[in-house]
């Protein structure tokens, strides 16, 4: 019995990096999952839904915030990491339109534990197009992302999308 056990340790370290990578695509920590993608697909849409509540003035900085705590859902997992660099060009974006535009006059906004600041209303239209415009470069960048992210990235894509049928309405 004894005779055997060098022999089992080998085999086991031996299929170790196998068995790592094999966990990967069905979902630990360190790939892609349904849990963590529905979480970012339904954090987008709640956080829509909300900025839709707010005058026009104050959503700018609602979406900014969106994208932002959805990036943060995806730091520390190097396979969303592509998804979560797409989100932060989003709220890179919107934090520009925020500084270039932002209104003084206007006193912030609390909803829902969060405080909104407000955009000049003349600022609204190119504010929609600057968010069209990296909605559309996100979008692009995580439908080229490196093979192997199947439906996930796609499906966030699909969320940017609604978010930009929503702005031209």
């Amino acid at each position: 019995m004894l005779r055997l056990l060098p022999a089992a340790l080998i085999l086991l370290f031996a299929a170790a990096p196998g068995l790592a990578q094999g966990n990967a695509a069905y979902g630990d920590a360190a790939g892609l999952n349904p849990r963590t993608t529905n979480g970012v697909v339904r954090m987008l849409d709640h956080g829509l839904r909300q900025c839709r509540s707010l005058d026009s003035v104050y959503r700018y900085d609602c979406y900014r915030q969106n994208y932002s705590d959805a990036a943060r859902r995806l730091d520390g997992n190097a396979a969303y990491a592509p998804a979560a660099a797409a989100l932060r060009q989003v709220e890179s974006a919107l934090q520009s339109v925020l500084r270039a535009n932002a209104d003084p006059a206007a006193a912030p906004v609390r909803q829902r534990g969060r405080t909104y600041t407000a955009i000049t209303t003349d600022a609204v239209p190119q504010s929609r197009a600057a968010f069209t415009r990296a909605l559309d470069q996100a979008r692009t960048q995580l439908l080229r992302s490196p093979e192997g992210t199947g439906d996930h990235f796609a499906r966030i894509a699909s969320r940017l999308d609604s978010d930009k049928v929503f702005l031209r309405s």
